[in-house]
């Protein structure tokens, strides 16, 4: 039988102690969709519509990223994790949607 492919993956608790794991894609996708609905929640306080909007892709995608149906886009991450540390693109990404000034 053929050994399924396993990814890495180093979980960092606060106080900066490392675990170390091993994950099938389907775990690792699962992992990744509760991050984001953690940060989406606790880290940038936003609905799932809010997000939607602020990322500028369709409510349905973003909850089926948040179920592990789908993976989410690396772009997506990165634009993720500089709302969260930067509340300025935070806020440019929410005031635009408002005013419709992204237009397709």
């Amino acid at each position: 039988m053929k050994d399924a492919k396993t990814y890495r993956v180093t979980k960092i608790k606060k106080g900066g102690k490392r675990t170390i794991s091993r994950m099938s894609e389907k775990q690792l996708q699962i992992f990744r969709a509760q991050r984001l609905k953690d940060v989406r929640k606790k880290d940038l306080g936003m609905t799932q519509k809010e997000l939607a909007d602020a990322v500028g892709v369709n409510l349905r995608t973003l909850q089926d990223w948040e179920r592990g149906r789908t993976a989410m886009p690396k772009p997506v991450e990165i634009l993720l994790a500089l709302m969260k540390k930067m509340p300025a693109v935070k806020k440019t990404l929410i005031d635009e949607n408002k005013f419709n000034l992204i237009a397709a």
